[in-house]
């Protein structure tokens, strides 16, 4: 288990390591035509840039969650599976995520045009997202089992604690 959490740091590291321009124009396309819908006025500057109001923002490798992607693929690998198998799971995945992270981003720009700052439109829930995200992971993994902390190794047995007198 703990190679798996080992090799996250370098994998995202790694998805830094390439400007993913396409996605990030993909990403900022989605971003603009969810706020157009939802009535906010963004103004595109670039593939990957764009106005709200007077303030400017560019779209950048973590506001695409690919590196949160690429780094939770070890946390996600299930030897039972078939490749075929995972691979379908994971495209499934990737979807998930990027719906959410879409809706996030939106929903942030959304609310940052109409009077929220900018640390509770976006920074906060970035966090919260992110957390909730490492928390599915946990749980998926079946990391979050309370019997996992209190397993006796020596036994494979759960031990009974009992309250002192």
């Amino acid at each position: 288990m703990a190679i798996r959490f080992l090799l996250v740091i370098p994998l995202i590291y790694l998805t830094h390591a390439f400007s993913w321009d396409f996605l990030r124009t993909w990403t900022t396309t989605l971003i603009v035509q969810g706020d157009a819908f939802l009535g906010t006025h963004l103004a595109v500057l670039s593939p990957t840039s764009f106005a709200v109001g007077d303030h400017y923002f560019k779209v950048v490798i973590s506001c695409t969650s690919i590196d949160v992607l690429i780094g939770s693929l070890p946390l996600l690998l299930d030897r039972r599976k078939t490749v075929f198998g995972f691979i379908q799971f994971f495209l499934f995945y990737a979807l998930v995520a990027e719906v959410l992270n879409i809706l996030r981003l939106v929903l942030g720009f959304f609310a940052f045009d109409h009077g929220l700052s900018w640390r509770f439109a976006h920074e906060i829930p970035s966090g919260v997202f992110l957390f909730l995200w490492f928390i599915w992971l946990l749980h998926y993994r079946g990391w979050s089992s309370p019997s996992l902390l209190f397993k006796d190794q020596h036994k494979g047995e759960l031990k009974e604690e009992k309250p002192p007198v």
